[in-house]
């Protein structure tokens, strides 16, 4: 075959080729269109089906808020028809209507006054047989101030008045436990400072704080987060609520070293340490005592914190020295270090805090001896003689 037949027969190789391949790009387009076409119809069909759903939606809701606005449009009416009827005929009741508007209401001899304020319940906390527990005068004062109260007594010498002392954790009586109500009212607003949280969504009034005496304590405090010092098995306990950064505490603790080094195991010393929030530097006090003990050197530890008072209470670089104090005493400086920052030790201290609140302390220090409390400085003398009337009845009772 001659190269001439051989290009002609390559050039209608190349050309039917060409236009097999214009086919098939004609198809493609074609076949894409037509899925293109079937997807923007789908598009349009779930939109529809969409807005459908959506204006659906709208109108049962639209339903529903009209129904509700309906009964209770229905049930307005209706109270206030009933309740004016009744009026009609037994000239007794108030209709909605005629409450709404009235500030003061006066019937039978009786008067009304209209608060905005909600109803607040107080649950008081007391004894009938407890002389020194003083309540009525305390209610009296706090109803002029929120005279939307309601008082509720319970009586703690009763088994159903414990059990509900105890499930409210109440350590003393007088105490007075408000419900959630009161966070709503204008008293709280300028008072929220002397109320602290309680179990079931109630409030504590801490009603110490501002001057009403403690009139017996329901139980006393426990060793536990507390710095124990002597012999679990001793006849006495002292419970001692002290703070780093007082200086009544800064007397009282010599007197409470020599009373444990003379009784030994006849007192078990139970410190817990209760830092003012006012104080710069009471917490990092209290958590470095807390940490010398861990290293079991509480004792002399604090004694060099209480010697450094003045100078720790406004010391900015107080852990650099902190840290000082427990390398003179040859303790692990790193582990003490670390103490120091623990927020297992704040929360320890803290837990000491909540409980001294619980018990009604305002001040420290505050001693209880074998349960009987003693707030603020005892003299060497005093405490020895009441150590020794526990230790010694007999000779006490000689003498």
């Amino acid at each position: 075959m001659s190269k001439k037949s051989n290009k002609k027969s390559e050039k209608k190789v190349n050309k039917e080729s060409k236009k097999d391949a214009d086919v098939k790009k004609k198809v493609s387009k074609k076949d894409n269109k037509k899925k293109t076409t079937t997807i923007e119809k789908k598009k349009k069909i779930l939109k529809k089906d969409d807005e459908k759903q959506s204006r659906c939606d709208k109108l049962q809701k639209n339903n529903k808020t009209l129904l509700a606005i309906v009964i209770l449009l229905a049930g307005i009416a209706a109270g206030s028809f009933f309740v004016d009827i009744a009026q009609l005929f037994s000239g007794k009741g108030f209709s909605a209507r005629a409450l709404k508007d009235a500030q003061v209401v006066e019937y039978d001899g009786n008067t009304w006054v209209r608060y905005d304020d909600p109803k607040v319940v107080v649950d008081v906390f007391d004894a009938t047989d407890c002389e020194d527990c003083v309540t009525d005068e305390v209610l009296v004062r706090l109803r002029s101030l929120i005279p939307t109260l309601e008082a509720h007594r319970i009586d703690v010498r009763t088994e159903e008045g414990s059990q509900y002392a105890r499930e409210n954790d109440i350590k003393h009586i007088p105490a007075f436990l408000f419900t959630d109500d009161i966070i709503d009212s204008d008293f709280y607003q300028g008072a929220a400072i002397l109320f602290k949280d309680a179990p079931n969504d109630k409030y504590y009034f801490e009603a110490a704080n501002v001057g009403v005496p403690i009139g017996e304590y329901l139980e006393t405090p426990s060793a536990d987060n507390g710095i124990v010092i002597g012999n679990d098995d001793a006849k006495v306990d002292v419970v001692v609520f002290t703070d780093f950064t007082c200086a009544m505490c800064k007397t009282v603790d010599p007197i409470i070293s020599k009373i444990q080094e003379e009784f030994k195991d006849d007192v078990k010393i139970i410190v817990k340490t209760v830092p003012d929030a006012e104080q710069k530097n009471a917490m990092k006090l209290a958590n470095a005592a807390v940490c010398a003990d861990e290293q079991d050197a509480f004792d002399k530890y604090g004694a060099i914190i209480f010697k450094n008072q003045k100078i720790l209470k406004e010391s900015d670089d107080v852990n650099i020295t902190l840290i000082k104090y427990a390398t003179s005493l040859k303790l692990d400086a790193e582990k003490f270090e670390e103490c120091l920052n623990s927020k297992e030790i704040e929360e320890k201290v803290k837990d000491n805090i909540t409980e001294a609140s619980r018990f009604g302390i305002t001040g420290t220090p505050t001693l209880f001896i074998n349960g009987q409390p003693h707030v603020g400085v005892i003299t060497y003398e005093n405490l020895k003689e009441q150590i020794e009337a526990i230790v010694n009845p007999e000779e006490s009772v000689q003498e």
